[in-house]
């Protein structure tokens, strides 16, 4: 259960307590920092695309357990007339299963196209031009013009779980439940040998480790001056940092 933090409940001096026992304690660099939380995000990255390109392939497949076994069979094929006809039908159904659960992902002609599953008109609009597929944040949708970019959104992946879900949510998430397992050592912070430590010396709990995370678009949103502040902040305190009343310390061994 979620506590108050024991520092929000009366007016007190200073907004932190720091514990006698943490006074002294050497302070992570900002340049170890930024190299550690580098880390954490491109691994973040890796981790959360191959995981949602893995749970769009079994969605697919879920839908149409013929279409990689075809996709496959379409790139051995010579014969030029079979090999268009292949793509038509291959780049038809890609569209009605997106167009089935994102009705908007389309511009209006083509979307007229995949309803009427004009397979020889869509080909032709996509005729010599390149068809390039990304994962991305919000609505599933198609831009641009040669190459065309269609981004595959959350709404087409978790269905009408984007409701309450998002990249932001998954960043959230990653970065709470890491802090909270490893007590304070993010994936990025063991390699670089840092820790994240409450400055009152108790042991972090779900609401310190789910603020701090959170606190990383306070700290982006202020043009990243909030993450630069650990540079000249006396305990290089960033701003998700004094929302969750903690430092990063390089530990003792």
């Amino acid at each position: 259960m979620l506590k108050i933090p024991a520092r929000g409940r009366h007016i007190t001096q200073e907004p932190q307590t720091i514990a006698p026992h943490l006074l002294g304690a050497p302070l992570a660099s900002f340049r170890r920092r930024a190299f550690a939380f580098v880390f954490d995000v491109v691994l973040f990255g890796v981790v959360i695309g191959v995981l949602f390109t893995g749970f769009s392939a079994l969605d697919f497949h879920r839908r149409d357990p013929t279409y990689f076994p075809r996709l496959k069979a379409y790139g051995s094929l010579e014969d030029s007339d079979q090999k268009a006809a292949a793509r038509e039908k291959l780049l038809g159904d890609l569209m009605v299963m997106i167009q089935e659960r994102c009705p908007d992902a389309f511009p209006s002609d083509i979307t007229t196209m995949v309803e009427a599953r004009d397979w020889a008109a869509l080909g032709q609009e996509f005729d010599g031009e390149n068809l390039v597929l990304t994962l991305g944040s919000g609505k599933t949708r198609m831009t641009g013009r040669n190459p065309r970019t269609l981004m595959i959104g959350t709404d087409f992946l978790l269905g009408q779980g984007s409701t309450f879900f998002s990249w932001g949510a998954f960043f959230i998430g990653w970065f709470t439940l890491w802090s909270l397992v490893t007590k304070g050592r993010s994936p990025g912070k063991a390699v670089f040998r840092l820790k994240v430590i409450r400055l009152d010396g108790k042991p972090l709990r779900l609401w310190d480790c789910f603020s701090r995370a959170g606190g990383y678009g306070a700290s982006a949103a202020t043009l990243m001056l909030g993450f630069l502040e650990a540079i000249w902040h006396p305990n290089r305190q960033a701003i998700h940092d004094k929302i969750a009343g903690t430092v990063v310390v390089v530990p003792s061994r």
